[in-house]
């Protein structure tokens, strides 16, 4: 605050109020005490070295003292609330301070899987109601979810180059592709799987899918090999 009121007592041209304003209230966001400080601004006239006439702001500032002791009174604690009560839950549903501390936690991890879950399947705005539905949203959402940190923990083991990501490997798998071809002017047409790229294989066989790709296979659905 004293550097801000030095500069504008130096201004060498005019301030504005509102932008001055919010350059002060920015200062005090970042360090996170805009409300325990109350500050004001005074216009002023400064004289330029040319003699001219530069309007700026004299800063003043002090502690808001109330807001200071009632930040105070909550410092170091940190509190949970529940509805799990001796008198209102039966005691096989009821939860140890510790207990609930720890399913506190697990919730911003479960919520952070499920963010990463509809980044990956893209899932719209699904309303469910039925027990049934409900089920199968979340089984495909844990399956998901299982799958991604499956593909995650393979790369760690061993890593492929050019791949360091579960995106990466489904951008690479994405991109294998069954051509359908055909002779014009009669019936005959067939699949064929287009040639492989090295990385394609490379993910393949690192899970052991490699088999996917074989004549056997791929006859047996249809296709014809490499």
């Amino acid at each position: 605050m004293e550097e801000e009121k030095k500069s504008l007592l130096d201004a060498k041209k005019s301030r504005n109020l509102k932008p001055t304003e919010h350059r002060i209230s920015e200062i005090l966001r970042k360090r996170g005490v805009q409300s325990y400080i109350d500050t004001e601004l005074e216009s002023i006239n400064l004289s330029g070295k040319t003699g001219s006439s530069i309007s700026s702001f004299n800063l003043t500032y002090e502690r808001n003292v109330e807001a200071i002791k009632k930040a105070m009174l909550m410092d170091g604690i940190w509190m949970l609330v529940t509805n799990i009560t001796e008198t209102i839950e039966s005691e096989e549903y009821r939860l140890k301070p510790e207990e609930l501390i720890s399913a506190y936690r697990d919730k911003n991890r479960i919520e952070e899987a499920f963010r990463d879950v509809k980044s990956f399947i893209k899932f719209q705005p699904t309303f469910v109601y039925t027990d049934d539905h409900v089920r199968a949203h979340y089984t495909i959402c844990i399956l998901s979810y299982l799958m991604d940190m499956t593909v995650t923990n393979k790369l760690r083991q061993k890593p492929i180059e050019g791949i360091g990501s579960m995106e990466k490997v489904y951008r690479t798998l994405r991109r294998c592709e069954v051509g359908k071809l055909s002779v014009k002017g009669t019936d005959c047409s067939g699949l064929k799987l287009m040639p492989l790229t090295d990385e394609q294989k490379s993910v393949l066989k690192l899970f052991d899918c490699d088999y996917l790709v074989r004549r056997n296979f791929l006859k047996s659905i249809g296709v014809k090999g490499l």
